[in-house]
């Protein structure tokens, strides 16, 4: 029974990644629309994942989730100087933003106000490269929610942001350039 009910909750949150990349806008996507695409009744989504933005939240982040260990897993990234390989990291990362603006607007916003810190975590990986032994776990955390945060509340109003800095985070020179002094201004001594 446990095997169906996991099989069932992989199911559902397949189906919402496949609509996820079909729709573009978060606010069109029904509940009964991803029971339709998983082959289950509503009540399993409701019962496994208590809201249609929970388990939205957990569908994209699976998606940045497997961006971010396909790009620690490629060997090509492996041979980049550790600071060049977090820029990079998070370049690519803000490109998929652009190109799903809005479901990355509803997962940042969902995942801030519920408190989610997992995030962060995807980054600690290659602090750990860029720092060795110098710093700890904590420190490395630490570290790491201050190159996210700046990242994701600037990722939830852009126009905001522009108002702000002059960055208009849809020109990718100006977007790639604020990353760069951004993590320079962390982790450069």
């Amino acid at each position: 029974m446990i095997h169906s009910e996991e099989n069932a909750r992989n199911r559902i949150i397949k189906a919402a990644i496949e609509i996820l990349d079909e729709v573009s806008d978060v606010d069109k996507i029904t509940v009964r629309q991803i029971a339709k695409h998983a082959n289950v009744g509503i009540g399993l989504i409701n019962y496994h994942f208590k809201s249609k933005d929970h388990l939205l939240s957990i569908a994209v982040g699976e998606v940045m989730a497997k961006m971010a260990a396909d790009f620690t897993a490629t060997d090509h990234y492996a041979e980049l100087e550790p600071v060049i390989k977090l820029k990079t990291m998070l370049k690519q990362l803000y490109s998929f933003a652009q190109k799903h603006e809005k479901l990355v607007q509803f997962l940042l916003t969902y995942g801030i106000l519920n408190g989610d810190m997992q995030t962060p975590l995807f980054l600690t990986p290659v602090l750990r490269e860029i720092f060795s032994n110098k710093k700890d776990e904590f420190e490395l955390r630490i570290i790491a929610l201050q190159i996210i945060l700046p990242i994701q509340v600037t990722g939830i109003s852009q126009p905001a942001f522009l108002l702000y800095s002059g960055i208009d985070l849809h020109n990718e020179e100006q977007r790639n350039n604020y990353i760069d002094l951004l993590v320079d201004n962390i982790v450069k001594p």
